[in-house]
This record gives structure tokens, C-alpha cells and sequence, in this order.
């Protein structure tokens, strides 16, 4: 089966396979990750194309985020078909991290609901982890609070199975663990100091003030959080790494 992208560096490591939903929200600073680690990856532009691998040709799937709604399948039927991938590789035990819509996209498979937020929640924000996060080898090694780049006007409700391990001040749910290896992050980790710029230029005039909206002059003269987030984002990412070697 062909797929959008494909980077080998060699060796029997870590095959990541990662659902992209729009075109700018891509991996990021996690193919830095991929890269330093030299593990494989494969990318699906699902709003493109649905060849999806099977569930033994990778060990990580990687969900991005995107401008629609989780629950917007009439106006982006592909969402269906993603969702019926996700959901089966639950099943299949496989392990999951889902960033932003990605996020909301597990939720949902699993019976939580996604709806509109009372606001958007746009820049750094400072997001909170509860002490739960000891409970679970993927959060080992990571700060309790730190600020985040968030770009979202969704929300979801928790499903059920799953634990909540993080708040900001607007939004109740920005992490979640289900069943130890499945992960929901409602925040941009991945981001970069050019996707912020890139972003900002594409969507930098549709950004209204709110009371949780920073406008882009706010947050982009706030880019030493940047190498925070990428920090918490490789240690996460290595204790995926970790978590797969153990099966």
C-alpha cells in the first residue's frame, strides 16, 4: 500500500504512522523526534486520500489536529472513514497520541461527545496536569504545569475508561490517558517557532481578542515556550517509545 510520505533511516525501530487532517497542521517538531531517534514514518492525508495501513505496519499512530469539527462528517465525509481506523486501532491495543482535533477524535470513537467551546482558546496558555499523571509510565519525567500553545474552539467531553490529567483556566479537559496507551492532548506541543509564523499567516486575521484569545503580536513575542513545549513533547514521545518496546 502507498502512502503520502514515507522517511526510513535504517534499523528495526519505531514505525510511527501519522493521520494529517489539514495541510498545515503536520508533524511538526516531532519529525525531529523521529529523526534524532532514526525511526520510520508514514503519513495518510485523510482529507485527500483513506489508505490507511494495516494495524501490523506500525506501532504509533499519530493523530494532528485541523480547522474542522470532529463531529462536521457531512461537510468532510473522510471523517467517518478516520474515525473507523481509530477506533480500530484501539481495539487492536495499538498505542495513540492524538493532538488537538486528534484529541477529539479519540474521544469521540469512544463515546465522549465534541461540541463548540463558550470561547476560543487561542496562545500560551498555562495548563495544569494532576497528580494522576504518576499513575501512568507515559507522563514520566514530565512538568505538572507549563505554558502551551493551544489553537482550538472545540471541547469534548471525557469518555468513559478514560482519566482526565489536565486543565487550563478555559478549558476543563486538555489531557487524557485511556486504557495506558492511548493519550489525548487538546494543546499544539509539535508546533514550531515558522509553524506559529506559517499559521499566523494564514490564519492570523481571523484571530478575534476573547478572553482567552491572544492576538498574534501577543504570542509570538512569547516564543522561549517553544522549547518548552518541544522538550515535553520528546519526553512524551519517548516514553511511547518506551512503551512499545515493552509489549
Amino acid at each position: 500500500m502507498k502512502f503520502d510520505k514515507i522517511i526510513i533511516n535504517g534499523g528495526d525501530h519505531l514505525r510511527v504512522h501519522a493521520l494529517i487532517n489539514y495541510s498545515i497542521a503536520d508533524l511538526g517538531m516531532i519529525n525531529e523526534w523521529i529523526d534524532s531517534k532514526g525511526h520510520t514514518v508514514t503519513t495518510t492525508s485523510v482529507y485527500e486520500n483513506q489508505n490507511f495501513p494495516n494495524m501490523n505496519e506500525f506501532d504509533l499512530l499519530i493523530i494532528l489536529g485541523g480547522v474542522m469539527g470532529a463531529y462536521e462528517e457531512e461537510q468532510n465525509p473522510w471523517l467517518l472513514h478516520e474515525k473507523q481506523f481509530i477506533l480500530k486501532a484501539i481495539e487492536c491495543k495499538k498505542a495513540l497520541l492524538g493532538i488537538c482535533l486528534g484529541s477529539q477524535l479519540i474521544a469521540e470513537v469512544l463515546g465522549g461527545k465534541v461540541y463548540p467551546h463558550i470561547h476560543k482558546e487561542i496562545g500560551w496558555w498555562p495548563v495544569r496536569f494532576f497528580n494522576e499523571v504518576e499513575n501512568f509510565s507515559l507522563f514520566n519525567g514530565l512538568p505538572k504545569e507549563l505554558s502551551l500553545f493551544q489553537f482550538h474552539g472545540d471541547t469534548f467531553d471525557l469518555p468513559e475508561g478514560a482519566t482526565r490529567l489536565a486543565e487550563s483556566e478555559a478549558t476543563r479537559n486538555q489531557a487524557f490517558i485511556y486504557s495506558d496507551r492511548v493519550v489525548g492532548l487538546q494543546f499544539h506541543p509539535e508546533f514550531s517557532e515558522e509553524k506559529l509564523h506559517e499559521i499566523v499567516q494564514i490564519h492570523g486575521d481571523d484571530i478575534k481578542p476573547g478572553p482567552y484569545t491572544q492576538l498574534p503580536e501577543t504570542f509570538l513575542r512569547q516564543l522561549e515556550y517553544v522549547q518548552e513545549a518541544k522538550a515535553f513533547l520528546f519526553t512524551l514521545l519517548d516514553n511511547f517509545e518506551l512503551l512499545t518496546r515493552r509489549k
